[in-house]
């Protein structure tokens, strides 16, 4: 997911930008839970923090950090949902390698499965219309898919709730057309399926091992 929130102080800066400027702990969270979340459960914050090497109370203190701008849901103790992947139900369903999990946004959808070079299939809903739009990614690489997404340009405090719910796929571009309309015209950019993959590469690419072992060629490196 790609947006911009307001800091205290200072002009606004990209999400990524400002969880790069947060603690080291917040990175080893976020990276430890996203690959522990793919198995399709939810994981408990001592968990993670045992897997990535922080005391419970340093993770604690960074799963407070990431979700304090939308970019974790927390719910009694476990994290239920990072960096645009969760185990709770919503109306952007995604089957990676077999598990089936949900995103925040149907931007995550393509975004992660491309990312993680995965065969996924997603479900979503164009943003207009409400017709069904199903994504199938085979390796990373989109399949066919006529749809085209639009990622919002916008500042905000909270990535999940600001970012996400414009962060949509659309039937057609005339749809697209008509909801921006219905909006209000606000700025971000349309996008078709095969850039926003590559987008996705980009801005996943800290969560997934440096060594290219994601390949779906291989095991799958979360397994």
């Amino acid at each position: 997911m790609r947006g911009s929130f307001i800091l205290n102080e200072g002009l606004p800066r990209r999400w990524d930008e400002v969880l790069g400027a947060m603690p080291e702990a917040t990175s080893a969270l976020r990276r430890t839970a996203f690959r522990q979340l793919l198995l399709g459960r939810p994981v408990p914050i001592d968990e993670a923090a045992a897997a990535a090497g922080l005391s419970s109370d340093s993770a604690r203190e960074a799963a407070d950090l990431v979700a304090s701008v939308g970019m974790a849901e927390i719910d009694e103790g476990m994290i239920i949902g990072i960096d645009g992947l969760t185990t709770r139900e919503t109306r952007h369903r995604i089957v990676l390698n077999d598990v089936a999990l949900w995103t925040w946004c149907a931007y995550d959808i393509v975004g992660i499965a491309a990312a993680l070079e995965a065969d996924a299939v997603g479900n979503t809903q164009c943003g207009m219309c409400g017709r069904e739009i199903e994504v199938v990614i085979r390796g990373g690489d989109p399949q066919g898919i006529a749809a085209i997404g639009w990622l919002p340009d916008e500042t905000c405090s909270n990535v999940m709730a600001e970012f996400c719910p414009s962060a949509l796929l659309f039937c057609s571009r005339a749809h697209l057309d008509v909801w921006k309309t219905d909006q209000g015209a606000p700025s971000g950019e349309a996008l078709s399926i095969e850039s926003l993959a590559e987008r996705g590469r980009s801005d996943w690419r800290r969560l997934i091992p440096a060594d290219g072992s994601s390949s779906v060629k291989r095991r799958p490196w979360w397994t």
